[in-house]
């Protein structure tokens, strides 16, 4: 096939150029290098405008304690940690790998309709010695990145919800299966408490402190009522040695002295002293009404002596004639406080026998008591502990229902998430350096390339 004059002139043409240039090879590569920058940095600034909102979160840095005492139980103390005070992990870069995990991200998405692609990663950033955290969300409208922004805060705090929600029902679990460990074992010892005062005389530890004060205050009844009967024994002996007769023969003169037939006797007895005298001073004992009498007077003492042994027994007439309670007013009452303080003796002396059986009494109690309140303060022991243990136990649960924040500390916003007013994608500052650094590293390249042999002989005579 042959071409026109004029085509073969121009492709001549061509291809003496392109033979020129492929004698330059330098000049080639740079071309098509600076060419592929440039043309890198038009697809760079031709992309579609992208918007990023900035906001900044940040983590309280103190604890907090808190403690409840309980009358007869013990102490629960509840405290909430600092999340910087362990070593181990820091609770920002959780949260940061929590806000680039894929379930916080979806539920961010869905929130705003959006597919988790279409939604990307957010940029974060966290600040050294510092408990902050720096977000930026990019997005194709200012509006829509802001948005994001907002609903990636709320995702994490719902995701950090839902975490806390979790643990608190896991532990409640925990304890409340421990608790029912700690129930059961306080009702086998309460049934243990039942069991042994049913069977047994002491029912609480009440009662050995009552024996004990009933013990000590019948002892005390005992002293003084021995030492009343002392005091009444004295009384009785000397009154009676003052008297010459015995509280027995006080007591038998007034039963006599009471008797009708034996105190007409003794009034009969007296009128026949009385006419005997008077006789034998006026006509001589061998009178006729003088024998009378005198015989009248021995029938008298005899009716005396049979009257009194009808009721006594005995023959006590002469001591009974000696009395003369009729004629002694004084003496009579006498005789009537020794009966009285007789009686009385014999009244605290029965009492003082009662008060002795009493204490053997409670001696007994006693010694039956000490052994069984060994036992009962025992179980009570094992009760207490056992309540002790389920309370505090109980309150720890309901304490710890409040420390929510132990292990995923609270999170705040510091700053709103920003509108922004200019796009941060593409940026022309970071295109232009982009563009000077290629421009830069290739010429560098291609001078080194082109002059590699002189820089060859240079270093080989150094060396």
């Amino acid at each position: 096939m042959k071409y026109p004059l004029c085509t073969q002139t121009k492709f001549g043409k061509f291809r003496a150029n392109v033979y020129l240039m492929l004698k330059r090879p330098y000049l080639v590569t740079a071309a098509f290098s600076y060419s592929l920058v440039a043309l890198l940095v038009v697809i760079y600034l031709a992309k579609t405008p992208r918007f990023s909102s900035n906001m900044e979160l940040v983590l309280p840095g103190t604890g907090s304690s808190n403690s409840v005492t309980l009358d007869n139980v013990g102490q629960v103390v509840s405290q909430t940690n600092t999340p910087f005070s362990g070593g181990g992990f820091n609770p920002r870069v959780n949260y940061k790998e929590m806000l680039s995990s894929r379930g916080v991200r979806e539920r961010a998405a869905k929130s705003l309709q959006m597919s988790l692609s279409d939604f990307g990663k957010a940029k974060i950033k966290l600040t050294e010695q510092t408990s902050i955290i720096s977000l930026g969300v990019s997005g194709s409208t200012p509006s829509l990145a802001q948005a994001k922004a907002f609903a990636l805060y709320q995702s994490l705090q719902e995701e950090l919800d839902v975490l806390r929600a979790d643990e608190v029902s896991r532990r409640d679990v925990s304890i409340k299966n421990v608790l029912n460990q700690y129930r059961e074992r306080m009702n086998i010892t309460r049934s243990a408490i039942v069991d042994f005062q049913q069977r047994s005389m002491v029912v609480s530890v009440d009662q050995m402190d009552q024996l004990i004060k009933t013990l000590s205050a019948v002892k005390e009844r005992q002293m003084y009522a021995r030492a009343e009967l002392e005091q009444s024994e004295e009384y009785i002996n000397q009154l009676s040695t003052e008297l010459g007769v015995s509280p027995k023969l006080a007591g038998q003169a007034f039963v006599l002295q009471s008797d009708v037939e034996f105190r007409a006797y003794l009034g009969e007895l007296e009128v026949s002293i009385s006419k005997l005298s008077e006789y034998s001073s006026r006509w001589g004992s061998n009178h006729p009404k003088v024998i009378a009498q005198q015989k009248r007077l021995n029938f008298t003492r005899a009716a005396i002596n049979n009257r009194s042994s009808e009721i006594f027994g005995l023959n006590t007439t002469e001591i009974f004639n000696t009395l003369n309670l009729e004629l002694n007013p004084k003496r009579s009452q006498l005789f009537a406080d020794l009966i009285e303080a007789y009686a009385a003796h014999q009244g605290q002396d029965s009492m003082l026998a009662d008060l002795k059986r009493s204490i053997d009494h409670l001696n007994d109690q006693l010694k039956i008591y000490s052994r069984e309140i060994v036992e009962l303060e025992r179980l009570q022991r094992e009760f207490n502990m056992a309540e002790a243990i389920f309370t505090s136990a109980a309150a720890r649960l309901e304490a710890g229902k409040a420390d929510i924040f132990a292990s995923y500390p609270v999170l705040q916003m510091l700053t709103t998430p920003s509108y922004p007013n200019e796009h941060s994608s593409p940026s022309h500052i970071i295109a232009a350096i982009a563009a000077l650094l290629g421009f830069f590293f290739i010429t560098l390249g291609l001078f080194i390339l082109w002059q590699r042999n002189k820089l060859i002989r240079i270093l080989l005579k150094k060396n």
